[in-house]
């Protein structure tokens, strides 16, 4: 995985990051504002209130890409000194390690 698998989105919301992270975490608000019509399984990772949260996303149900692995959603909330928030989405691709051993691409990891 490279840095360029990531899909990035930053922008500047008219709410205050309390507001923002509720937004992020009240399932009936989550459903509203992210979750679109096919089913997304969501899993949180890391967390830590008002200032950053990662969710595990994984496609399920009709219209799901076949094979595709778990991703990595990361939203990032930062105050700006008018009381709103600067706001950074990164969407990544989970890493697999791959045996040293093994046929496919992809990272290695050699023991010393």
């Amino acid at each position: 995985m490279t840095d360029s698998d990531e899909l990035v989105f930053e922008c500047e919301l008219d709410a205050p990051p309390e507001k923002v992270w509720r937004a992020l975490t009240v399932p009936e608000y989550l459903q509203r504002w992210l979750k679109p019509t096919q089913e997304i399984d969501l899993a949180v990772v890391t967390a830590e209130e008002n200032v950053s949260l990662t969710y595990r996303w994984r496609e399920s149900g009709q219209g799901a890409v076949v094979g595709v692995e778990d991703s990595v959603v990361t939203f990032e909330l930062s105050p700006t000194s008018d009381g709103r928030t600067w706001f950074r989405l990164t969407h990544a691709p989970v890493a697999v390690s791959i045996a040293a051993n093994s046929n496919e691409a992809g990272p290695m990891m050699l023991a010393a």
